[in-house]
């Protein structure tokens, strides 16, 4: 019997130490998984932060699409009617031109036209090159002159001074959309290079979120484990403790039968004697009064 007191009390030991090993286990691995459960959070915020973003230069982008798309539509009807005031100008011009005498500056450029072939098909000495020349020099610059006034003249045409103006004016209009749809075409292509950029970086920090998620299932999971063994490790001790307990209780009853026994015995032994009248102790009497004999 006590052999096997022995034995449960130095498992009782055994099964304590294994308790508090799985505590610390158990508490080193809940430890890891709030590490990771952490990170994993703020890396989430900084996903739902980088996703926000991403979808305000998204719509920013679409927004800008829609309008350089107006913005080439009203482009194009500037320039159908650039092109109309252009073909009204042409009309108009020809219909003045031929109201001014322009017959000098038609007889000066087949004057001119004839000398630039002379000059590029005759032999000529050095001398008569040189008067070619001169006198190409001479009448290309009497021809721009002649060509300027017979302009100034024709924008004193009220009609040619008006389409004039209207087409400058159309002109000037579609180079200012031009430049409209410019500027927002560079935002739009550094806008999509940005959304790009943040994409890959969102996947990343997604990624990175879900890894430490994942790290933290897994110390989640052995922190309950642990738990679990914790749990059972000390049950057994409970139970260990109850029977040690019992063991504890019997031993001490079977002891005091045993006492009990053997103060039966010596009573009846010294009973025996007290009839036989031998004379007994003071201590032989006590025994045979707490045994019952008196």
């Amino acid at each position: 019997m006590t052999d096997l007191l022995e034995e449960f009390e130095s498992k009782r030991e055994s099964l304590r130490a294994e308790v508090e090993e799985h505590i610390k286990r158990r508490d080193a691995a809940n430890e890891e998984a709030q590490k990771f459960a952490k990170k994993r959070d703020e890396l989430n915020a900084r996903t739902h932060e980088l996703r926000e973003e991403a979808k305000k230069k998204i719509a920013e982008k679409n927004d800008l699409i829609e309008k350089i798309k107006k913005l080439r539509e009203e482009k194009e009807a500037h320039y159908r009617e650039l092109s109309r005031l252009r073909e009204e100008y042409k009309k108009l011009k020809a219909s003045a031109v031929q109201k001014i005498n322009t017959k000098d500056i038609k007889s000066k450029e087949r004057e001119l036209q004839y000398l630039e072939k002379k000059q590029q098909t005759t032999e000529l000495s050095k001398e008569d090159e040189n008067k070619i020349i001169t006198e190409i020099r001479r009448l290309t610059n009497e021809i721009k002159r002649m060509k300027a006034e017979r302009d100034d003249e024709l924008l004193k045409n009220t009609d040619i001074k008006e389409i004039t103006q209207k087409i400058n004016e159309e002109r000037k209009a579609g180079e200012d959309y031009k430049k409209q749809i410019e500027e927002i075409s560079n935002r739009i292509s550094e806008l999509s290079e940005q959304i790009t950029s943040e994409l890959q970086v969102l996947d990343n920090v997604r990624k990175e979120a879900d890894e430490n998620h994942e790290q933290f299932v897994k110390y989640n999971q052995e922190a309950e484990k642990e738990h679990q063994a914790f749990i059972k490790a000390k049950n057994d001790l409970r139970d260990l403790e109850k029977a040690i307990s019992a063991l504890r209780n019997k031993n001490r009853s079977t002891r005091k039968k045993e006492k009990e026994n053997e103060l039966q015995q010596k009573a009846s032994e010294l009973f025996e004697r007290f009839k036989n009248g031998e004379q007994l102790t003071t201590e032989d009497l006590l025994i045979l009064q707490k045994a019952g004999f008196l």
